[in-house]
């Protein structure tokens, strides 16, 4: 009797094959994980820097809120400067006409200073009424048209374009005949 040597299938694979397969398989399996373990450091990084930006951030807000008046307010120091003289100047004794003037000229400093931070005073007398920029406290009867702001009593501003304070009018209205 002869033996005849069993052929394994050709879809069997040796033990020896088996082995070099799972040890390909291993180091593609570590691989694998070398590179998540990579991307996982890679997120860890960009959460951490996604978080300190947003503290930064959060920072200079309240940096900015702190000091965004700092320019109008050292142009607003010369006017109290030029109070404090105008005060001097009245206790002193000096003429009301000197006195006057003092306050007239502090009153410009102020417009100018204002308008250069971009606030502007809205025209209202003898315009036509409108609710965007102005305020009927009153209507008159007015030999005049109708809807015309006839007299201002406070006087409003925007600031860069937008209302901030609106004119306090008396609007004319037409006169009734009897």
């Amino acid at each position: 009797m002869t033996h005849k040597h069993k052929q394994p299938p050709h879809n069997e694979i040796e033990p020896k094959e088996k082995i070099e397969e799972i040890s390909v398989e291993k180091t593609e399996v570590e691989t694998l994980k070398e590179q998540l373990a990579e991307q996982k450091n890679l997120y860890l990084r960009a959460l951490a820097d996604f978080d300190n930006f947003k503290k930064r951030s959060a920072l200079d807000k309240e940096q900015f809120v702190l000091f965004a008046t700092e320019k109008i307010v050292t142009d607003l120091l010369p006017i109290i400067d030029g109070f404090g003289r105008a005060i001097d100047s009245a206790t002193k004794g000096n003429s009301p006409d000197e006195l006057i003037k003092g306050l007239a000229m502090i009153k410009r400093q102020i417009e100018d200073t204002l308008k250069k931070h971009g606030v502007t005073e809205i025209e209202a007398k003898q315009k036509a009424y409108d609710p965007h920029f102005h305020e009927a406290i009153l209507q008159k009867e007015d030999a005049g048209p109708e809807g015309i702001n006839i007299e201002e009593l406070q006087k409003g501003y925007t600031l860069n374009g937008r209302v901030i304070r609106p004119s306090m009018v008396i609007v004319s209205k037409k006169k009734e005949d009897l």
